[in-house]
């Protein structure tokens, strides 16, 4: 099964197509890959892992750009790979330097690590968008973690990773989050609830979630995903993405204004991967 990496954060764009899957091993190509978003990053750590504990031999081909393939050595993507999994392809000697206030490295996110990733990304928020804005954004971001923790929960984990920028070259400061986990999936967590033994597919399990109060535990666990939306929309530009089994949702708010679009997808997503870009005035 082979899965192709090109251009400037291809997952992001949704380009997740599976090809050759008669081929006995997973190989992801990234030797296109010019830009990877903390997307690609956790969405590949999870999809090697679901597929290593399937039987698969997972092969990854390194960027042939060398800084791109010291930004995926720098972000510790193949410190997670699984362990019957091999890169091909050059790597430079790594010199690592200290980027706590601008990143949080590929991470393995469990119950037990909930507080130290909070307080990483924490540290990143407030760092690049001020105190006010830090919290702000912080707010959709608990839900993400929560989710993957709580819903998401697998004998091969989660896994998170995030990037702050300094809105330079787009005018705005943005942070960036993914949180991809290997769990049941959207659909049959909310099945778990009888509330939602109504929903027939994963789009419509992904419409669900995004109402309020709407969980597959049945607790009223507040407004749930929208909160992810809302929480800093006077001020913020917020962009999310939902991918589970063959559903996606595209999102963003800002103010009163607001939009939405679901599609089914050709390619199955194990467990659920979500990103989330908070963007506020530079």
């Amino acid at each position: 099964m082979l899965l192709a990496l090109t251009g400037r954060h291809p997952l992001l764009r949704g380009n997740l197509h599976l090809q050759d899957r008669s081929h006995p091993e997973l190989v992801i190509d990234a030797r296109l890959l010019e830009f990877a978003s903390p997307l690609d990053l956790a969405a590949v750590a999870a999809l090697t892992h679901t597929h290593a504990a399937g039987g698969e031999d997972v092969v990854i081909l390194l960027p042939e750009r060398r800084g791109v393939a010291s930004y995926l050595q720098r972000m510790d993507l193949l410190k997670h790979l699984p362990e019957r999994a091999h890169a091909e392809g050059a790597l430079p000697l790594e010199v690592r330097n200290d980027h706590s206030a601008n990143l949080l490295e590929v991470t393995r996110l469990s119950a037990a690590a909930v507080g130290e990733v909070n307080q990483r990304i924490g540290f990143v928020a407030t760092t690049h968008l001020g105190r006010r804005f830090g919290r702000q954004a912080f707010t959709g971001l608990g839900e993400l973690i929560d989710n993957a923790v709580s819903h998401g929960a697998s004998a091969l984990g989660a896994f998170i990773a995030a990037q702050a920028y300094s809105g330079k070259t787009t005018g705005r400061r943005r942070l960036e989050v993914s949180v991809c986990d290997t769990g049941v999936g959207v659909l049959d967590h909310l099945r778990s609830n009888p509330q939602h033994s109504d929903l027939a597919d994963t789009v419509q399990a992904l419409e669900r979630a995004l109402s309020p109060r709407v969980s597959g535990t049945g607790e009223d666990r507040g407004n749930g995903l929208p909160d992810v939306l809302r929480g800093s929309k006077e001020t913020a530009i917020t962009s999310l993405i939902l991918r589970s089994g063959n559903g996606a949702v595209m999102a963003s708010q800002y103010r009163e204004h607001a939009f939405t679009a679901y599609q089914r997808t050709p390619d199955w997503v194990t467990g659920t991967w979500a990103w989330l870009r908070v963007s506020f005035p530079g």
